[in-house]
């Protein structure tokens, strides 16, 4: 049941995504202002959305198994590929992302990364978008250490209200109402960055 519903959790974005460049084709098909650029665009953003919709079934149907295959890859490339699904609600929101990331080679789950990336960014897009008549930005940054690397993530939206903080990882927690959130992303964040990433 909580894979199934972390499934349509993870589903929301891209889905978001596909609506968002349809509209935006419409719209450019309607108003006669369809470039080529513009029309590569939407369609780049559909197919990777896509394909994440796909990859996200295939992580989940392997998420409990031992043997799950680590791979070597660039943590910006993976900041690129979470940027691109979540670039038509951020514009459409108006939310500036300002990045500081090293480039930097770890081993890991880069999907199930992906997806703690996505959770986190839907999580902020969703406060930030409440808050009118104010700059909406996201800061990335990425410090590597000796052993380790640290990344922070953090919006201008307000904060978590403390009387919350601790219960934001458990399971089925949420302040969205039953319409709108799972409680299941963090939660799942969670579990991937410490059993999956060594984290």
């Amino acid at each position: 049941g909580e894979m199934l519903e972390n499934i349509a959790h993870q589903w929301k974005q891209p889905l978001s995504a596909i609506s968002a460049s349809s509209s935006l084709l419409r719209i450019n098909k309607e108003l006669d202002c369809m470039t080529d650029e513009h029309f590569s665009a939407s369609l780049k953003n559909v197919d990777i959305s896509v394909q994440h919709l796909s990859q996200t079934i295939d992580d989940f149907r392997n998420f409990f198994k031992l043997d799950k295959h680590k791979s070597n890859f660039l943590i910006n490339e993976i900041f690129d590929k979470t940027f691109t699904l979540i670039s038509a609600k951020f514009k459409k929101s108006n939310i500036i992302i300002e990045t500081n990331i090293e480039e930097v080679r770890l081993d890991g789950l880069e999907n199930e990364l992906i997806q703690v990336f996505m959770n986190i960014f839907s999580n902020a897009s969703d406060e930030l978008i409440k808050k009118e008549n104010q700059k909406k930005v996201v800061l990335v940054k990425v410090v590597k250490n000796i052993n380790t690397l640290e990344i922070y993530i953090k919006d201008n939206a307000g904060g978590i209200p403390k009387e919350i903080i601790q219960d934001i990882f458990k399971s089925h927690f949420t302040t969205k109402g039953d319409s709108n959130g799972t409680g299941i992303g963090l939660y799942m964040s969670k579990i991937i960055i410490e059993d999956h990433m060594n984290g």
